[in-house]
């Protein structure tokens, strides 16, 4: 459970507080054949594959034990027990793709291809009255059909002096078909989802040409410059999940402009690497999944637009023998722009930072929200050192990790946001020299940081944390 700025009074990393059953069940299967025949000036490419796979997952999801019905509950309000599941008996994915590519090095560089997938989809979601239930209910049985397909080109052209320029475009189509058929629920009424629904069908389509135009110049040996501008697209989707809701969503298909431009040098004689990139990528109807909330559903929507904008810079040093330093750094800025969108606030009472919109009960506007989990600065950086000792060398290795604040969900909150995260890892061991054997002691987490990640917006404010501080030794061979 979790409180104001992080995890709750009653919180313990050793304690898991739960009363139903968990599990998960996953087998895949997966068959590929890839057949290449070069022609001399160029190499005709089939790749085919078929995907099979089957799962069960079974998950008490209210939060705690108990209820506000039963003797006891916690921690904190539990409003009712819930405890869902979700088969897929069978998952069925084949793809094919032919393309016919060049195989010169200079000048006129060419590829050309079509691509084609098929998705059959089957889901039975399953809901049990009373957290050690074995018998279940079917709530709903889902199945959706999936057929896409792509052609696609390419052109590049590399100058003798090293420039090379290179334009590529992509015609998308994307069907997909989605029915679910629910029986009638005998569940509570009062809960707000009882009785029976019948059978629900939509469909999704959308089409788009795609392209992009880059271009790589070499200032120097030591010097690269880069830009890129694409125009991108994801297919829509459908979202069909009926454990705790009636009806179907549908995102529509999103469009995306991105550019981005950037230097990569290597410094020194090659004693230090110094990359940096900076973007910028504009998307129109972004798809975004609203997560549970005050409905207990799970819809998908659009937001007219979504601006972002950042750079990420890396600098590598070997500033003497043995040593070698690294760090990295980025910063993501992003903004919803989407007037009169919003989401319902959180399924357990909580501070919700958003303005109401006014005329619709219990949802919250998103319009000028961040992106959830996507923090505005990211920090990583390393540090390692070998001596030499015998047929091999002694090391010491720390990497460590910083972002800061992040939200978990679409609307902003203070129970459900994290302000920020720095994990370090340490290593000392020895290892020989054709790396055949190594033996080490390691730390991750030393700090023993306690940082929420993630929740579950549901009935109770419920949310997983990082890993606690581990050590080890580990010893490793290679054959």
């Amino acid at each position: 459970m979790i409180g104001l700025g992080g995890p709750g009074t009653e919180f313990r990393r050793d304690q898991i507080r739960s009363d139903g059953i968990n599990f998960q069940e996953l087998n895949t299967y997966n068959v590929g054949l890839t057949v290449d025949y070069d022609f001399g000036p160029a190499t005709l490419t089939s790749v085919t594959s078929y995907w099979n796979g089957n799962l069960k997952s079974r998950g008490d999801i209210d939060g705690g034990f108990g209820n506000a019905f039963a003797p006891s509950q916690g921690p904190g309000f539990i409003p009712f027990s819930a405890q869902t599941r979700d088969d897929v008996p069978s998952l069925d994915q084949y793809t094919q793709e032919v393309r016919l590519a060049s195989n010169n090095q200079t000048g006129l560089g060419y590829q050309i291809g079509g691509f084609f997938f098929n998705e059959r989809l089957n889901i039975t979601t399953l809901d049990y009255g009373a957290p050690a239930d074995t018998v279940a209910a079917a709530v709903a049985v889902q199945r959706q059909v999936t057929n896409a397909f792509g052609l696609f080109g390419t052109l590049s052209y590399t100058f003798d002096n090293g420039l090379i320029l290179q334009a590529g475009a992509r015609y998308n189509d994307d069907d997909r078909d989605f029915a679910a058929a629910r029986p009638i629920d005998t569940r509570p009424g009062f809960l707000g989802f009882g009785g029976p629904v019948g059978t629900l069908r939509t469909e999704a389509k959308a089409n788009l040409l795609t392209w992009d135009l880059s271009a790589v110049y070499p200032v120097s040996d030591a010097v690269n410059i880069f830009a890129r501008a694409a125009r991108g697209y994801r297919a829509p989707s459908i979202q069909g999940r009926l454990a705790f809701g009636r009806a179907l969503s549908v995102a529509d298909a999103e469009r995306t402009m991105s550019y981005e431009t950037g230097i990569k040098t290597v410094l020194f004689d090659g004693a230090a690497r110094f990359n940096l990139t900076g973007y910028y990528f504009n998307t129109e109807d972004l798809q975004l999944t609203a997560v549970g909330g005050g409905g207990n559903v799970t819809a998908l929507l659009n937001a007219d637009d979504v601006e972002g904008y950042g750079f990420e810079a890396e600098l590598a040093a070997r500033p003497t023998d043995g040593l070698d330093l690294s760090i990295g750094i980025g910063f993501n800025e992003n903004e919803i722009k989407s007037p009169g969108l919003g989401v319902a606030g959180c399924g357990a009472p909580c501070t919700v930072l958003n303005a109401p919109i006014t005329g619709r009960p219990g949802i919250f506007s998103i319009d000028g929200n961040r992106l959830p989990q996507s923090p505005k600065w990211s920090v990583n950086w390393t540090a390692g050192y070998a001596h030499p000792v015998g047929n091999g060398e002694l090391y010491v290795f720390t990497d460590w990790y910083y972002r800061s604040r992040i939200q978990f969900f679409l609307y902003n909150s203070v129970e459900f946001s994290d302000d920020s995260l720095i994990e370090g890892g340490l290593r000392f061991g020895y290892r020989t020299g054709d790396g055949k054997f190594d033996v080490a002691a390691f730390a991750r987490n030393i700090t023993n940081n306690v940082s929420a990640t993630g929740g579950i917006d549901f009935n109770n404010l419920t949310a997983y944390v990082n890993e606690p501080r581990i050590f080890g030794i580990e010893v490793g061979t290679r054959f």
